[in-house]
């Protein structure tokens, strides 16, 4: 339990560990987390696991990640990570980067770069510098002209494009059996390759069947596309995605800065990936209401650490 103590270090409120487990009974995703992270310092045994189980059921990516650290420092799941993709889903950008390191150990190049760029996008400095190493080689010999590559570049284009290609043929079967997450694996890779009209296909038919990240994708390709208004990141935040709610205020905050301040706070207070940096935004923007302003302040503390060191 000491590493998990090492690696989440998040400020809890002056809360009792019933009052925690109430609030994680009614679905409160941070509360279980808390909940969970109080129970393992006051040496419980069983209960911790419990809660960020909880947690990772309520799509609290941190829960979802402390839940692969203990099994796996009980010596359960080694090779098994399906929690810590769970938490990359649920965009814990730590869970991410180390998918990204596992695929790349397992020369799963695409797998990689894909949950690299994913931890770099919710501002993993590691994923980040990572993928400044790798991504311009993998994105050089998978998208260019054959005549442009040398012989060795040749064989890894021929063999990341198999790999590629057997994959998307697995997904979109698993897609069309209504599989909605694998629509949204789908239409990331299709997004990759840069062909913008199956990205959105396979995109919409995730995002159409209420799947989060399926409308996070579909927000991505209206972006590049050129939309100026991302509506699908609108629909992810309908669906209690924080990050789309976060991205949606984004898109919106020049033209209509308050009704963006509307979003920043659902990013902020959603019971599934709240977003510090929407707090923080909030409470700056009612800096003239210092009761508020506060209040936003000390949740942005809360979700991120960093931001309570001054």
């Amino acid at each position: 339990m000491k590493l998990l103590l090492i690696l989440f270090t998040f400020l809890i409120q002056a809360k009792t560990l019933d009052e925690l487990k109430n609030e994680c009974m009614s679905s409160n995703a941070n509360s279980c987390f808390e909940a969970a992270y109080l129970a393992s310092h006051q040496g419980k045994q069983l209960e911790p696991l419990n809660l960020y189980e909880s947690g990772c059921k309520l799509k609290d990516g941190k829960s979802c990640y402390a839940v692969d650290k203990i099994y796996k420092k009980l010596g359960q799941l080694d090779n098994d990570h399906k929690f810590l993709v769970l938490s990359c889903d649920y965009n814990f950008s730590l869970a991410c980067y180390e998918l990204g390191e596992i695929f790349f150990e397992k020369k799963s190049f695409l797998e990689s770069l894909e949950v690299l760029e994913n931890s770099c996008n919710l501002k993993n400095e590691l994923a980040c510098k990572r993928l400044a190493q790798i991504k311009p080689y993998f994105s050089k010999v998978v998208r260019s002209a054959e005549k442009d590559l040398n012989d060795e570049e040749k064989k890894d284009q021929a063999n990341y494009l198999k790999l590629l290609k057997e994959k998307m043929a697995f997904l979109k079967k698993s897609c069309e059996g209504k599989e909605y997450k694998d629509c949204t694996k789908l239409s990331r890779d299709y997004l990759f390759l840069a062909n913008l009209k199956e990205a959105r296909k396979w995109a919409e038919t995730s995002c159409n069947n209420q799947h989060d990240q399926g409308c996070l994708v579909l927000g991505e390709v209206e972006q590049k596309e050129g939309k100026k208004e991302l509506s699908s990141f609108e629909k992810a935040c309908d669906l209690e995605n924080g990050v789309g709610c976060f991205r949606y205020a984004q898109s919106i905050e020049q033209g209509n800065l308050a009704r963006a301040m509307t979003f920043y706070r659902r990013s902020c207070e959603s019971k599934s990936n709240a977003r510090a940096s929407a707090c923080y935004k909030y409470s700056y923007y009612h800096k003239t209401s210092p009761k508020l302003s506060k209040k936003f302040q000390l949740k942005a503390c809360k979700l991120d650490k960093s931001l309570c060191q001054n």
